[in-house]
C-alpha cells in the first residue's frame, strides 16, 4: 500500500468518525460526499497544496500516521 493509499484510508476513517461525532460541523460535507470521496478529494488537494490542512480530519490523520502537520511534510509523504 502506498503512502497516498494509507493517507486516504486513515482520512476516510477520520471523516467517518467526525460525521458521527460532530454532525453540525460536517453536515454540508456529509450531504455532498461520502467519507471516502471526501478523503480522496482532500488528499489530492493536499498533494497539490490546493486544500486546507487545518481541519480535524487532516490533523488526526497526520498524528496517526506520524506525519508532521505542515504542507511540506504532507506533500513529501503523499509523493
Amino acid at each position: 500500500m502506498s503512502n497516498l493509499e494509507k493517507f486516504i484510508a486513515e482520512l476516510t476513517k477520520q471523516y467517518a468518525a467526525l460525521y458521527e461525532s460532530d454532525p453540525a460541523t460536517y453536515s454540508m460535507a456529509k450531504a455532498r460526499y461520502s467519507p471516502a470521496a471526501l478523503a480522496e478529494k482532500m488528499a489530492m488537494g493536499l498533494k497539490k497544496r490546493d486544500a486546507n490542512k487545518d481541519g480535524k480530519g487532516i490533523k488526526r490523520t497526520c498524528k496517526t500516521l506520524g506525519v508532521k502537520h505542515t504542507y511540506s511534510a504532507i506533500e513529501t509523504y503523499l509523493a
